[in-house]
């Protein structure tokens, strides 16, 4: 067992051990999140308003939390390709804040980033044009320093992008029916129900681990009727720092889509491991079962402490499937989804490479003792030697080159995410990626040997409104693992 194995094991226990019950017994009703369905057209500004509010996770006590115009997480916006989205975003959570749009493709000057603080009381108005495919994308507090905490507080939400083709294509699209959007999460909870965010030595080194998977804002399992037929299930690994891996207690996990829009066909994976900021989209065909159940255990951490615990890898229940007497969606998953060819490396024109550096010398333990000073002022950690920051740019990109960028890491599992753009995967972890990970992305793990992604970028961003590339684990990004390019 590794020293981060044991981190992990030893704060987990009691909570987890808990949730290994029968999913059935303890169910509680899926939270469908709210949706602004804008596809019809829009006649006036999206107001979007950061609140702090109080939240009942299913513990029947009120925890502290922000919401995105609601308690807890923000709306599910639905979008079509072509609009111009003009958001009022209104900061009222009693510190600045930022949103960024993580996964549109979209100029610097709108991407809320670091760059586009929102002080406490004040209004950001963005135009944001959605000029990409159909895909499942989010937003979440970006403020530099402050990422974990706003975002794990609450400040999240879902924005789906249509386009014809997926307005068009047969399959399930009835909101809250046959077509669910899940945010899963991990949660820690003190003894009176209340959740709970420390900061240790620890949680920075290897980022914030719940011991309770929530969904929908609900801790996990929770449970939805659905109607014979196939049911979509959009899904969004919105924890702080925690892989997932989803599988079905029936059947295959059959893939349709990733971060970036829909697999060239419909790809069947024993189970899927997601990394905080992925999303994909599945199919489930209630047509065969009554009852089914989406699975959720704790990936890369399960090898060691749990494992010898339970005797085996451990798995809780996030979602139970309950097949009713009704007829929803009567199609079949289809065998065709989007037009993609091969990922061609001879493409690129530049080649750009990448280490995420965990420790630069910061006292990880004295940072955690004074978060207030921003992670160190963000100096704990680093990319190519260079702790984010915010007035170093640190490459220069030309808009519309085809670039090849390689990361590496130097100890442990890193998400890698870049803004403004979609990327195709050449290589992950020095192998080929899985085949559900082979469509466009904006997020790709790193681990042993170098990942490489086939990018171009097409929107300015220019000094004063730069784009980010960062591990998306948060308390990394607020450490320093990030940094700053510009498009032009």
């Amino acid at each position: 067992m590794n020293r981060r194995q044991l981190l992990i094991g030893s704060t987990a226990t009691a909570a987890f051990a808990g949730s290994m019950a029968s999913p059935q017994a303890s169910t509680r009703p899926l939270r469908l999140i709210p949706m602004t369905d804008l596809t019809g057209g829009i006649n006036e500004r999206i107001n979007l308003s950061l609140n702090t509010a109080s939240h009942d996770f299913g513990t029947s006590v009120a925890s502290q939390t922000f919401g995105i115009n609601h308690s807890y997480l923000g709306p599910v916006l639905r979008v079509k390709q072509g609009q111009t989205l003009p958001f009022n975003v209104t900061n009222n959570i009693g510190d600045v804040s930022t949103i960024h749009w993580h996964g549109l493709h979209i100029p610097g000057d709108v991407d809320g980033g670091p760059h586009q603080e929102i002080e406490d009381g004040a209004v950001w108005s963005p135009d944001v044009p959605v000029v990409q495919r159909a895909s499942m994308n989010w937003f979440h507090s970006h403020m530099h320093g402050k990422t974990a905490q706003q975002t794990y507080n609450g400040l999240a939400g879902v924005l789906l992008v249509e386009d014809d083709s997926s307005l068009d294509a047969d399959l399930p699209k009835t909101y809250g029916v046959d077509d669910f959007t899940l945010i899963l999460q991990d949660k820690t909870f003190d003894a009176t129900g209340r959740m709970t965010y420390a900061l240790s030595a620890e949680v920075f080194e290897d980022g914030f681990q719940g011991d309770t998977i929530v969904v929908n804002g609900v801790i996990a399992p929770v449970a939805q009727s659905v109607p014979t037929g196939l049911v979509r299930l959009r899904i969004l690994n919105a924890c702080n720092a925690r892989f997932l891996e989803l599988s079905m207690q029936t059947g295959p996990v059959t893939v349709i889509a990733s971060d970036g829009g829909f697999l060239s066909s419909p790809v069947e994976a024993e189970s899927i491991l997601m990394s905080p900021g992925e999303r994909y989209e599945v199919l489930i065909d209630m047509g065969i079962v009554g009852t089914n159940a989406l699975n959720v255990n704790w990936g890369e951490d399960a090898e060691g402490f749990f494992a010898n615990l339970f005797g085996g890898n451990p798995t809780t229940t996030a979602l139970v499937l309950n097949r009713s007497a009704d007829q929803g969606f009567t199609g079949a998953i289809p065998t065709q989804l989007a037009n993609l060819s091969p990922p061609n490396r001879s493409d690129a024109t530049v080649t750009r490479s990448f280490e995420l550096q965990m420790d630069v010398g910061a006292d990880l333990a004295a940072l955690a003792m004074a978060w207030d000073n921003f992670c160190g002022n963000a100096n704990a950690m680093a990319i190519n030697g260079q702790p984010m920051k915010m007035d170093r740019i640190d490459e220069t990109v030309r808009k519309g080159d085809t670039e090849i960028w390689r990361i590496s890491v130097d100890d442990m599992l890193h998400p890698f995410h870049i803004h403004g753009c979609s990327f195709r995967i050449l290589s992950q972890s020095g192998a080929t990626p899985p085949s559900y990970a082979q469509g466009w992305k904006d997020m790709v793990h790193v681990e042993e040997g170098w990942s490489e992604v086939l990018v171009r970028f097409d929107y300015d961003a220019p000094d004063a409104a730069p784009y980010m590339y960062h591990c998306h684990i948060l308390e990394h990004e607020d450490c320093g693992m990030m940094g700053q390019f510009t498009v032009g």
